[in-house]
């Protein structure tokens, strides 16, 4: 949870800490060196280019999908691979307007985010931090420090938590579509990979078959479509992708202990 609570109508830096962001296009003459280090904590995601990064005597190369996580207090270089330019956006921000012990204590930490669909949900929150804090409308502050969170949660999520590029584009796919027909064929194709290789993989990041997770997720769907809409069962069953009614009955009485009309009875 954030540690400050600013006025919303707030106009001008924190207070107690900074809290930046934006967005640069920079050719192969942009440096910014820090002998000293910051104050700040620095995020960086490259949009597309390259970037380097100077940390301990060690040259890091920060290329299109990479986030660049450096600790307060570190000396550190950065800028603009020579013969490129460097596309990124970033965010600077004081240590105690986060928690941040749930990400790594390396001084500095490079992540590759492969899925095309966690970039994009990187870059949508780096837009709307920025957006937020140049235009400074109510609630500005309290706008930018969502968007920071969520930056926050997908770099921890990547450190602690990854799973297989592909098998985590295969669980958007699902999750996203969750009531359409797949073959795991289609599913394969998409990501690259042979329906075999494909199944191997799932099963061994996620602990269940593609076909088990998909019923699973339909399931969790359905009850909470009983429990929080006037929808009844057949009809709850078609929306989360059952064609079938009996076999959406036995595959909930299986997950729930109860059928699904006497679930939103209870429920209601």
């Amino acid at each position: 949870m954030p540690r400050v609570n600013l006025p919303s109508d707030n106009v001008e830096y924190p207070g107690l800490g900074v809290l930046i962001a934006g967005h640069f296009l920079e050719k192969d003459t942009y440096q910014t060196r820090r002998v000293n280090g910051m104050s700040d904590w620095l995020i960086t995601f490259t949009l597309s280019g390259e970037g380097y990064f100077i940390v301990d005597d060690e040259k890091i190369t920060s290329s299109q999908g990479d986030v660049i996580l450096l600790m307060p207090k570190v000396p550190h270089q950065y800028g603009t691979r020579e013969g490129s330019e460097w596309n990124f956006m970033w965010v600077h921000f004081s240590p105690e307007l986060f928690e941040t012990n749930y990400l790594s204590g390396e001084n500095l930490v490079k992540l590759t985010m492969e899925n095309k669909h966690i970039q994009n949900r990187l870059s949508q929150a780096f837009d709307k931090l920025i957006l937020d804090y140049r235009e400074r409308n109510n609630y500005w502050f309290e706008l930018c420090q969502n968007s920071l969170k969520e930056i926050l949660l997908l770099i921890a999520q990547k450190q602690k938590y990854s799973i297989e590029p592909r098998v985590e584009e295969v669980l958007h796919l699902l999750s996203k579509q969750m009531s359409e027909s797949f073959k795991i064929e289609e599913l394969a194709r998409k990501v690259g990979l042979s329906p075999s290789r494909l199944s191997h993989l799932f099963k061994e990041n996620v602990g269940s078959s593609i076909l088990e997770t998909l019923k699973q997720m339909r399931l969790n769907q359905a009850a909470l479509l009983l429990e929080h809409t006037d929808r009844n069962a057949s009809e709850v069953a078609v929306e989360v992708g059952f064609q079938n009614y009996n076999h959406f009955a036995i595959q909930f009485r299986k997950r729930f202990g109860i059928s699904p009309r006497n679930y939103k009875k209870s429920a209601q």
